[in-house]
């Protein structure tokens, strides 16, 4: 399978582009908020306000230094921590924060990118071959070129792709500043695509990937509770001992005299042979389980089969035999 590479020549373009342009955007706010700090600072204040629903509020400006804007803010002493921390009512000054418009402009820059590969190589068939690429800039925030090869059969085929983009500034933005958009005009022409786009591909081995990593981790959980699990035989059979040692107390001479003073006392009629009966059958069941536990930490493959089946915990494992 060959796919469309967008030229690295071009990309770099598009990031000066929105690099250049991001930080003249976000220089006009940085000249606007120094010149209104240091007014408010000659004239005595340590804070601006803003009418708001609740009335005039001080202006909070914490969100703004994660921004783009590297703030500088009036430091105070903090008397519960005893160090100097910053008063985010009280910035100071500020400049572009050139490294975070970097990281944005490159952002930008590869969803472009990804989507002009996206539309290229929908129109390429995972047989296609492609003998190479012609692209270049044309005016007014243009690229324009032809992806040419050929088809399993040999067949000349051609995708002619433009590229066009432009900026939304301020709250249009999705930084607050300037971000690009971009609009794609494509079409194929020669021979006929055939079969599954390499696009297509590409989408169902990206899907294949998130279902392999998923499945991969719900295997890793399920070892991971297996092997709490082999332990479950040893220390449950410790369990039955105990419970099948407190039933048969129950139903021993000094556990049904003991039964009968307290009907007498409780003034109820106390049927000795069902309750021999009763505990009889879950002595029976305890005992069951007990015998299958011994197994169980001789055999691996039918613990496993076990697990498998659904019965991955105590309480199923109760369940299943009635204790």
């Amino acid at each position: 399978m060959t796919q469309f590479k967008f030229p690295q020549n071009l990309a770099d373009h598009l990031e000066n582009e929105i690099y250049n342009k991001l930080i003249a955007s976000v220089q006009i706010d940085v000249d606007r908020y120094n010149a209104m700090w240091a007014k408010r600072e000659q004239e005595g204040k340590t804070f601006h306000t803003e009418q708001t629903w609740h009335g005039e509020e001080k202006i909070y400006w914490y969100a703004k230094s994660k921004g783009l804007l590297d703030i500088t803010f009036h430091q105070e002493m903090d008397s519960y921590y005893k160090k100097m921390t910053n008063d985010y009512y009280r910035p100071m000054s500020c400049i572009v924060d050139l490294k975070a418009c970097f990281e944005n402009a490159r952002e930008q820059r590869n969803h472009s990118v990804a989507l002009c590969e996206q539309r290229a190589n929908n129109h390429l068939a995972v047989t296609d071959q492609i003998d190479g690429h012609s692209f270049k800039l044309g005016n007014q925030n243009l690229i324009d070129g032809i992806v040419s090869g050929k088809t399993a059969t040999n067949e000349f085929f051609q995708v002619h792709l433009q590229m066009m983009w432009n900026y939304r500034y301020g709250e249009n933005s999705a930084n607050g500043y300037m971000t690009q958009y971009v609009q794609y005009r494509s079409d194929r022409r020669g021979a006929r695509q055939e079969g599954k786009s390499v696009q297509q591909a590409i989408t169902d081995a990206d899907r294949q990937a998130k279902r392999d990593e998923k499945l991969a981790i719900q295997n890793e959980k399920q070892m991971a509770k297996y092997e709490k699990f082999q332990k479950l035989p040893v220390v449950m059979e410790k369990w039955v001992d105990k419970e099948i040692k407190k039933l048969a107390a129950i139903i021993s001479p000094e556990g049904l005299a003991e039964s009968h003073k307290t009907a007498k006392r409780m003034d109820y009629k106390f049927d000795e042979a069902w309750q021999i009966k009763c505990i009889s059958g879950d002595i029976e069941k305890h005992n069951t389980l007990r015998n299958d536990l011994r197994h169980w930490q001789n055999d691996e493959t039918g613990l496993k089969a076990l697990f498998d089946k659904g019965i991955d915990t105590r309480n199923k494992l109760k369940e299943m035999y009635g204790v």
